[in-house]
């Protein structure tokens, strides 16, 4: 007898995904987003960890599916509302959302928009709306749209960008300095303090994508100035690389140095995150 398949695919209009029912109770679902790689890979590897941890999940595509955008650019935050209303009409009594690196934009902004939303998970954040990406390179355009218009938007410096170029000069996956030193514009800063309920912040200090333990530690600052009125926490990891998946297969290693020198750490702070992530699903939601 073949084996059953452990998720649901998903096709919509304009997104795709893959949904993991875990343990059969109806309390409480997440949606996964993943970052600027686009597609269903990474934000299926992180829903099907909470599924095999009871948590039900839905990995759901931003772009670079057969439905979705072809490009991380001018994405309509709309797009949601339909995942939102699949689950609801599933019979989960609450929703939350987790978004990784690019994907925390979204998951910030989906969580500030709807109430319906009442949790938020973000991994390797950033603490502004940035510039959209087509083939790695700056569109000149918001990656986010709401209401057929552009969110505000922080430009990255450089027009042009050498990712083979980068890896050769840095001897791994670093691509730091593209995204350091940029003049933040203050409308484009995320308005975290509007989310409507807890917020867990996930970053690593070695991260060479971009600076995410800054980022993360500007989230914390705001919430705290803003008095925001829900549980929130800062945890950085010290060894571990920009991917933060549970189930991160050990190829990571050729890309990044860290991964390669810190391996058992590596796979001790993932364990530990995921821990931690389940936690907060249970205890503070």
């Amino acid at each position: 007898m073949a084996k059953e398949k452990e998720y649901l695919d998903i096709a919509q209009n304009t997104w795709d995904g893959m949904f993991f029912k875990g343990d059969g109770t109806k309390d409480k679902c997440m949606i996964v987003f993943s970052g600027s790689e686009g597609g269903l890979e990474h934000a299926g590897k992180i829903s099907r960890f909470l599924s095999d941890n009871g948590v039900p999940a839905l990995a759901f595509s931003l772009f670079r599916t057969k439905h979705s955008p072809k490009a991380l650019n001018l994405i309509p935050l709309e797009q949601i509302r339909s995942a939102i209303d699949y689950i609801k009409n599933k019979g989960y009594a609450k929703i939350g959302v987790l978004g990784v690196s690019r994907g925390s934009e979204y998951a910030l902004a989906a969580a500030i928009e709807y109430p319906d939303i009442s949790f938020v998970v973000i991994r390797t954040p950033s603490w502004f709306y940035g510039e959209g990406l087509r083939n790695h390179h700056p569109t000149g355009h918001s990656t986010w749209t709401k209401d057929g218009k552009e969110l505000p938007y922080t430009p990255l410096r450089s027009r042009k960008y050498n990712i083979l170029k980068q890896i050769i000069k840095k001897k791994e996956f670093n691509i730091l300095e593209w995204y350091t030193g940029l003049d933040i514009l203050e409308e484009s800063v995320i308005p975290v303090e509007k989310v409507k309920g807890p917020v867990l912040i996930q970053s690593v200090h070695l991260d060479t994508i971009w600076p995410s333990e800054k980022n993360a530690e500007k989230i914390e600052k705001r919430l705290k100035e803003k008095g925001f009125q829900y549980p929130h926490k800062h945890t950085c990891y010290p060894h571990m690389s920009h991917v933060m998946m549970e189930y991160c297969g050990p190829q990571i290693k050729y890309f990044v140095k860290s991964e390669k020198q810190y391996p058992e750490e590596c796979a001790e702070e993932r364990r530990l995150m995921g821990e931690e992530t389940l936690e907060w699903i249970k205890n503070q939601w």
